[in-house]
């Protein structure tokens, strides 16, 4: 028996609009998240709710010093992180230029490392665990047994090692892009208010006694930088 060509043509245009709302609903639905966070992070910044998050990302700020330190042929003498949301990285030896910008631009950079990571549904248990074990050896090998960073360190690594084993996958999924994004936006609200606002001895102000340039510009060159690495770099995390 024949069919008619124009019919079959119909049919499958019919199936093409009634498959291609499948297709774009995850990445839809994905960007709308990443939209939420940002409004909700914007919103209650200062809230004692966000306070052990905004803790994390100093984590991942003295992270950046420390690993700088190591690529550079240096050694981490400690790394401290404080209640009040402040850190500190001691380090030896190394290129001290490239450990001061590795602050900020290594947590940006980690921040977006994680959302081009978990753009692909699945990998978000993975590295979960992953990151609760770099947290606890990061607390084992550097922070003071005897201070509120290393219980701060310690239980952030066990929580994540609990997401990567309790909570689903896409759960997981979300709480690693959440983190991501979060990371990023911290190194820019935090630039703004370590450089910009003159809150204490910065990292732009140590970069601009070694180097003669003002701190002003550094804080301005990373905000630039995060904000077009950011943007160059959204094909890979949307």
């Amino acid at each position: 028996m024949s069919t008619d060509p124009t019919l079959e043509r119909l049919r499958e245009r019919m199936r093409m609009r009634t498959s291609a709302p499948l297709q774009t609903t995850p990445r839809r639905s994905d960007l709308l998240f990443l939209i939420g966070v940002t409004l909700l992070s914007w919103m209650f910044w200062d809230s004692l709710f966000l306070w052990p998050f905004r803790l994390l990302v100093v984590t991942f700020h003295e992270l950046g010093h420390a690993i700088t330190a190591l690529l550079t042929g240096g050694t981490v003498v400690g790394l401290q992180v404080s209640f009040n949301e402040g850190g500190l990285t001691l380090t030896q030896g190394g290129l001290h230029f490239l450990i001061l910008n590795g602050g900020y631009l290594g947590s940006a950079a980690f921040g977006l490392a994680l959302l081009v990571a978990t753009r692909k549904e699945g990998r978000g248990k993975l590295l979960s665990a992953l990151l609760g074990l770099v947290l606890l050896g990061t607390a084992l090998l550097w922070v003071p047994i005897f201070s509120f960073g290393f219980l701060y360190v310690v239980l952030s690594g066990f929580a994540f090692l609990w997401v990567s084993r309790r909570l689903s996958g896409f759960v997981a999924d979300r709480a690693v892009r959440a983190i991501g994004l979060f990371s990023v936006l911290y190194a820019l609200f935090d630039i703004r208010s370590d450089v910009f606002a003159g809150v204490g001895v910065s990292d732009a102000v140590m970069l601009a006694q070694l180097t003669g340039v003002p701190a002003l510009l550094w804080g301005g060159l990373w905000l630039i930088a995060c904000v077009v690495g950011l943007w160059q770099s959204r094909r890979w995390w949307l």
